[in-house]
């Protein structure tokens, strides 16, 4: 039988993440924002059948890792920032334990373990690429270790340009990263982001007066 898919989900430290959101929520509610669609976005990959490891750098997010059952991966072992750090960790854990891996934006609100499935069944073939509503790349999954990650503006275009062989899988429920006010918006006046209600009520009053 072949190992779990390793999902990594790089989370920022929960005190700092989602500034693009101060416009409308404080950093208290962004906080508690975070750390629910982290939540979300990680039991997903769990359910979907995935060994879930968390990549941060933060300690505080390293133990709330851990109080929720899942792996963490020290994304400092990387000398690139950010994402393409966390990316190249995530993918130096999975070859160390010769499994298959994913890259998961942590900010997913609509994401199900439908939609994650079918993307880790389709990286046992080929590597796969999802990309984002504004041209970000939300989803990378693949086997081995030759992948260069290029996060930023219009990564998905950069990813594909480097490996053009890719399968792009496209699923408005893995689409939608909550980056600003607006991608907050749609999130809350979808039928799968009905959940998010109960964390940004006034939001979600003026979304549905």
């Amino acid at each position: 039988m072949s190992k779990a898919i390793l999902a990594a989900v790089p989370i920022k430290p929960f005190g700092v993440a989602k500034a693009r959101l101060s416009a409308v929520l404080d950093a208290r509610s962004r906080s508690q924002l975070g750390k629910a669609v982290a939540a979300r976005t990680a039991a997903a990959a769990t359910d979907a059948g995935a060994l879930v490891a968390i990549v941060t750098g933060d300690s505080d997010v390293a133990k709330w890792a851990r109080a929720h059952g899942y792996l963490t991966i020290d994304e400092n072992i990387s000398t690139r920032p950010g994402l393409n750090g966390a990316g190249e960790a995530a993918l130096y854990e999975a070859t160390r334990r010769q499994r298959s891996w994913a890259i998961v934006h942590a900010d997913l609100p609509l994401v199900t373990p439908a939609a994650l499935k079918r993307v880790f069944k389709a990286a046992r073939q080929s590597l796969v690429l999802v990309p984002s509503h504004d041209g970000g790349t939300n989803v990378i999954a693949g086997m081995g270790s030759a992948m260069s990650f290029s996060y930023g503006q219009a990564s998905f275009h950069s990813h594909f340009a480097q490996n053009p062989a890719a399968r792009v899988v496209t699923d408005p429920r893995l689409a939608l990263d909550l980056d600003v006010a607006a991608d907050l918006q749609r999130a809350l006046t979808h039928p799968d982001g009905r959940w998010l209600r109960r964390l940004v009520p006034d939001l979600a009053r003026a979304s549905h007066p």
